[in-house]
């Protein structure tokens, strides 16, 4: 490995439930989280709020 390459480390993923159990979001953001992420999955934090951004920024039809 060459001076300027760094080890990638790996996010963390965690589940719709333990996003919904963290103190990181709002409760109304665990009401969309709790629609937008799917069972059994897992996400990084960065990946949760990336969707729950998109989802807020959609227009109302």
């Amino acid at each position: 490995m060459s001076q300027k390459e760094k080890p990638t480390q790996k996010e963390p993923n965690f589940t719709k439930e333990q996003f919904l159990a963290s103190k990181q979001f709002t409760g109304l953001e665990k009401d969309f989280l709790r629609s937008i992420l799917k069972d059994g999955e897992t996400y990084t934090i960065a990946q949760a709020r990336d969707l729950l951004k998109k989802t807020l920024s959609k227009e109302v039809k």
